[in-house]
């Protein structure tokens, strides 16, 4: 029985892309994503990869690069982060297909390994993504000029792997939000309904200034500790379930904003919700674009 459900759904996945539209979208915001990480970091460019970084490199294959390598990569970074723009700029245009996603990964992983006090749990899951893109067929939409049509063995395989990797990226979600939801239950502050309270509090992460005032509100510390926990907990398991499956995402980016707004964690946030949109239906998002689009190029927007 479970063999001819295995191979039911191996079949079933063969037969096309389910997730064509949103993985082409993905491919693109990630890299904007990056892009944005690179602009906003520019004028601390040196110290982080260059010769004036004060961080000590951790042992890994970067540090131990042959014959003082290091330091000419520290004397020579800026030409790193220009072809490492150069790798995103064709990853957005589509440029290079699945050769370009693995440089692209191999790029942020090598630039990581560089500076690994500057990553943060944000960056790490992007590396996942992209990762897992180099599999996926992202060149369906949203690219500068589309190959043809592939033949149908060839074309069938490429539509497992593509599906298997957009099923990875949905799994590593569900993942992430799990091991935080359990290292929260074994944490002292979370079970005490303390967490978001100091979280709330502290100067580095006092976003507004209604912070003050919503940490007076006990009602709030409880309903966002003990909400946060039964969310990461609960929401790889209600995900797979339909009718479940809006009302959770709404509930995830509403979460996912207020802690943008109330504590400053940005990027992390961002990257969580651009995975939200792979448990949405491909058709739902290809007629959802296509409204967008004749909104915006209707006549009357460029009638004098």
């Amino acid at each position: 029985m479970i063999i001819e459900h295995m191979g039911y759904y191996a079949d079933k996945l063969q037969q096309k892309n389910y997730k064509s539209f949103y993985l082409s979208f993905l491919r693109v915001a990630i890299s904007i994503w990056l892009l944005k990480e690179v602009v906003i970091n520019w004028s601390a460019m040196d110290i982080l990869y260059g010769s004036s970084t004060f961080v000590t490199l951790k042992s890994n294959l970067i540090s131990r690069i042959p014959g003082g390598g290091l330091t000419l990569v520290r004397t020579y970074y800026l030409w790193v982060i220009e072809f490492y723009i150069i790798v995103i700029l064709l990853n957005i245009l589509g440029i290079g297909r699945w050769f370009t996603a693995l440089l692209l990964f191999l790029m942020v992983d090598f630039l990581e390994k560089m500076n690994t006090s500057f990553v943060n749990g944000g960056d790490k899951m992007v590396r996942l993504i992209l990762l897992y893109m180099i599999f996926a067929n992202s060149y369906q939409y949203f690219v500068l000029y589309k190959n043809r049509k592939e033949v149908s063995e060839k074309g069938k395989l490429k539509n497992l792997i593509s599906n298997l990797a957009a099923v990875s990226i949905m799994l590593q979600l569900c993942v992430a939000y799990f091991g935080s939801g359990i290292a929260k239950i074994n944490d002292t502050f979370w079970l005490n309904g303390e967490a978001t309270y100091y979280a709330l509090s502290m100067e580095r992460f006092v976003g507004t200034s209604l912070n003050k005032y919503i940490v007076q509100q006990k009602w709030i510390d409880y309903l966002t500790n003990y909400g946060t926990i039964i969310f990461e907990l609960f929401f790889p398991i209600l995900i797979w379930i339909k009718k479940m499956r809006k009302p959770l995402l709404i509930t995830g980016a509403i979460f996912h904003m207020c802690i943008y707004i109330f504590m400053m964690i940005y990027g992390f946030e961002i990257v969580f919700i651009l995975i939200y949109g792979l448990f949405l239906p491909n058709k739902m998002l290809v007629d959802f674009s296509q409204k967008i689009k004749s909104f915006f190029w209707k006549e009357e927007f460029f009638k004098a």
